[in-house]
C-alpha cells in the first residue's frame, strides 16, 4: 500500500506505534520513528531494518514546538519528503479521582496529548505531499468521561477536535486527516510486555477484549493509504465493541 511512501511515526519506540512503523515498512514505506525514548526509537529501526526495510530514529518530544519541526526536517532530509504522518504519541495519566488530580498533571497531560498533537497537525499540514494524509492516535476516552483519568479524558476529546477542525484546511492542500479511537489496547503503556512480532492474520479479541497494538495499527495503515480517500475529518473507533452497548449488569441486583 506504501511503495514509495515515506511516513513518520511519533511514538513510534512502542506499542501502537512500532506496530504500525513496522507494518508500513513491510507494506514499501521508509519510516521515520520518533520518540521520547531515543533508544526505543532505535530499537523499532533495527526491527525494520531487520526485514529489510528502511527507517530513522529521531529523538523528539512533541510537546516541543522546536522538536516538532525538528522531527519534520529529519524526515524530509533523509527521504526528500514526507507522505504521511501517524501522530500517535501520548501519555496516559495515574487512575485517580477527579479531585485529585493537580494542576501539574493536568498541563503535562495536555501538553503531550494535546499541545503535541496541534503542533503536529500544523506541521503536517505544511509538509505532507499532496495526496498525503495524517492520522491521530486519540481514545475511546475522546467519546466518553473517564471518572479515572479526567485530564486524559479531556486531552483526547481536545485532540478529536481539533482532527474535525483541521480537516478543511488539509483538504485545501489535497491532504486528509482522521483519528482513530482506541480502546483497551495490551501495551506497554497499559503494562503488558511489547510484542515485537507481525501477523499476517488477526485473531479475533472478543467482545470488549484486549487489542493487539498490531489491530490497531492496521485500521491507522487503512485511514493513511489511499483506500480511505474519501475519509476526512472523522474518527474510527477500535474498541472490540467497548463503547457499543452498556456493560453487562444485573438488573435484579
Amino acid at each position: 500500500m506504501f511503495r514509495g511512501k515515506t511516513a513518520l511515526v511519533t511514538g513510534g519506540g512502542s506499542g501502537i506505534g512500532r506496530a504500525a512503523a513496522q507494518r508500513l515498512a513491510q507494506e514499501g514505506a521508509e519510516v521515520a520513528i520518533a520518540d521520547l525514548d531515543a533508544e526505543r526509537a532505535r530499537e523499532t529501526v533495527a526491527l525494520i531494518e531487520q526485514a529489510g526495510g528502511r527507517a530513522i530514529a529521531i529523538a523528539a518530544d512533541v510537546a516541543s514546538e522546536a522538536d516538532n519541526a525538528a522531527m519534520f526536517d529529519a524526515a524530509q532530509q533523509a527521504f526528500g519528503g514526507i507522505d504521511h504522518a501517524f501522530l500517535n504519541a501520548g501519555m496516559l495519566q495515574r487512575y485517580m479521582p477527579f479531585e485529585e488530580v493537580s494542576l501539574k498533571l493536568f498541563d503535562r497531560v495536555l501538553a503531550v496529548n494535546l499541545r503535541g498533537v496541534f503542533l503536529g497537525l500544523q506541521q503536517a499540514r505544511a509538509r505532507l505531499r499532496p495526496q498525503g494524509s495524517c492520522v491521530v492516535t486519540a481514545s475511546a476516552a475522546a467519546l466518553l468521561g473517564f471518572s479515572e483519568a479526567a485530564a486524559y479524558a479531556t486531552s483526547k476529546h481536545g485532540a478529536l477536535g481539533l482532527v474535525r477542525s483541521a480537516a478543511r484546511a488539509f483538504a485545501e492542500r489535497g491532504l486528509r486527516v482522521n483519528a482513530i479511537c482506541p480502546g483497551n489496547v495490551l501495551t506497554p503503556m497499559n503494562g503488558v510486555a511489547q510484542d515485537n512480532s507481525v501477523q499476517e492474520e488477526l485473531d479475533d479479541p472478543g467482545y470488549r477484549g484486549g487489542l493487539s497494538a498490531q489491530q490497531v495499527a492496521e485500521v491507522a495503515l487503512f485511514l493513511l493509504s489511499r483506500r480511505a480517500a474519501g475519509i476526512n475529518g472523522h474518527a474510527q473507533v477500535v474498541d472490540a465493541g467497548f463503547a457499543a452497548a452498556f456493560a453487562p449488569f444485573d438488573p435484579t441486583g
